[in-house]
């Protein structure tokens, strides 16, 4: 009887913690209506499932693959990680479904959870860090701490479907769409994974002074967190990492012609100007422009155009940009207002050189 017992076949290590873990995730999964499709062990190429995003019992149409990691072998030093390869790295990066990494913890019962084809593609980890790591493909372990339960499906649903929305064949093209709704989606396509990756917020900024209406809005407020904006409250879900902010600040290089376009949509917003202040759209236009090394020299070139395209107002609002910077406040922004006869006639550019006389400078918000 004993010779029989040690001739019969065990089960490898671990299986037995990786199908209680495929278990929980797809429980979890399916109890919050999303459509489950286990993949064959056999044809196991790095992902256990494929899921069907729902949205009120109907198929969205968005799909993503599931690899699930079960067991205390993945908890280490601390931290919940999966292994990376080289060649998971390469596969999670151009996987055309994104892959969600999932740990489930036996003992607990938690499932955690992070999206391994945008850390991929990123160029931080942001996993729950000021300071992330610069990521590359010679990491070996990826570290998991969003936790995914009933109270935060909801959370990863949206997640999911941003990304989805993001990394779409036509994301970005719904920046130059005629219809202002559309561009927002753009906008917010940029942002969804310009926190990682520079690149679609550089995209951003390029195209700025096309878009117009609440589209211009949004992506000024978006790129102004690429700067040290001081009344943004910051948190884990706004923040940009220094590697990823450095890159986007190198972009904001404006064109006097760029700046004369952007104040003067600005003042179009709100005539009275109440938005430059402390927390309004002026603030976060400020905040991307001053930036630029070069802004002082750009900017008389910048009030020109504005007042010899006889948008007045914008030149005004330029003029005080430029005092802020000028070391002559007065004689700089007197000099400029006498040299065109439609600002000098201009109430409020007269306002802006008494006040000068009388201050010397001040803020510009």
């Amino acid at each position: 009887m004993t010779d029989e017992l040690t001739t019969r076949k065990k089960l490898r290590v671990g299986h037995r913690s990786e199908r209680g873990g495929i278990n929980a995730v797809r429980a979890l999964l399916e109890r919050h209506g999303l459509v489950v499709d286990e993949v064959d062990g056999r044809s196991d190429y790095g992902r256990d499932l494929n899921v069907d995003i729902t949205r009120d019992s109907a198929i969205t149409g968005g799909i993503i693959g599931v690899q699930v990691k079960g067991g205390r072998s993945f908890f280490r030093r601390g931290q919940w990680v999966i292994p990376a390869t080289k060649v998971d790295w390469a596969y999670w990066r151009a996987s055309t479904v994104p892959i969600i990494g999932m740990i489930h913890d036996p003992d607990s019962g938690i499932i955690r959870w992070m999206n391994l084809t945008e850390a991929a593609r990123s160029r931080v980890m942001t996993h729950a860090s000021f300071n992330p790591l610069e990521r590359n493909d010679d990491l070996t372990e990826i570290v998991l701490d969003e936790v995914l339960n009933d109270e935060s499906f909801e959370s990863f649903i949206a997640h999911t479907e941003a990304y989805l929305s993001a990394t779409a064949d036509s994301a970005y093209l719904l920046l130059l769409d005629s219809d202002d709704e559309v561009r927002r989606q753009g906008v917010f396509n940029c942002w969804a994974l310009g926190r990682r990756d520079a690149r679609p917020l550089i995209l951003l900024r390029r195209v700025l002074t096309s878009l117009s209406g609440r589209s211009l809005y949004d992506g000024i407020q978006v790129l102004a967190h690429a700067t040290p904006h001081p009344d943004i409250f910051w948190t884990k879900q706004n923040w940009i990492p220094p590697l990823v902010k450095r890159d986007i600040e190198a972009s904001f290089r404006w064109l006097p012609d760029e700046l004369a376009e952007l104040v003067h949509a600005v003042e179009l917003f709100d005539d009275a100007g109440s938005d430059w202040q402390r927390g309004g759209i002026g603030q976060s236009l400020w905040s991307i422009m001053v930036v630029d090394p070069g802004l002082y020299a750009k900017l008389p070139s910048a009030v020109r155009t504005a007042a010899e395209t006889g948008r007045l107002q914008a030149a005004v609002r330029l003029l005080i940009c430029l005092q802020y910077l000028a070391e002559d406040p007065l004689g700089e922004v007197d000099a400029l207002v006498r040299a065109h006869p439609s600002l000098s006639q201009h109430e409020m550019a007269r306002v802006v050189v008494e006040q000068l006389r009388e201050h010397g400078r001040f803020d510009v918000y």
